[in-house]
């Protein structure tokens, strides 16, 4: 299921067409020349974040080093948080973004390893 969601997203994210077998970005990080990010992966949960600041149109991965890794979404979408999808603008609202956050806790959360019992 993990997998399945991973390439969704990249699909989704990466949106490239193939032209006589040359592949193309929608969008380069260099046509956003100033762009300048506040939103911070410190003590956040492993997973992604919509960037209300950038009116969702900009996402975040958060590892478990708390790295932050910028994506963006293609024309007239946003990342819905709650589906953790980008999304056409109007079937979300992006300013509630911050109150699906949680999601990430319960879909990425790990269980501790388990102790290994002792004979005597």
């Amino acid at each position: 299921m993990r997998q399945l969601v991973a390439l969704l997203l990249i699909a989704v994210v990466a949106y490239v067409y193939t032209d006589n077998t040359v592949l193309h970005r929608s969008k380069r990080w260099e046509e956003f020349p100033n762009v300048t990010f506040t939103f911070d992966c410190s003590n956040r949960a492993i997973g992604f974040y919509a960037d209300v600041e950038h009116h969702c149109h900009i996402f975040h991965m958060c590892d478990e080093e708390g790295r932050r890794i910028p994506y963006i979404c293609a024309n007239n979408t946003g990342f819905n948080q709650e589906y953790r999808v980008c999304d056409w603008n109007y079937n979300f609202d992006c300013e509630d973004s911050d109150k699906w956050y949680y999601l990430n806790d319960l879909t990425y959360v790990t269980d501790p390893p388990k102790e290994k019992s002792r004979r005597n």
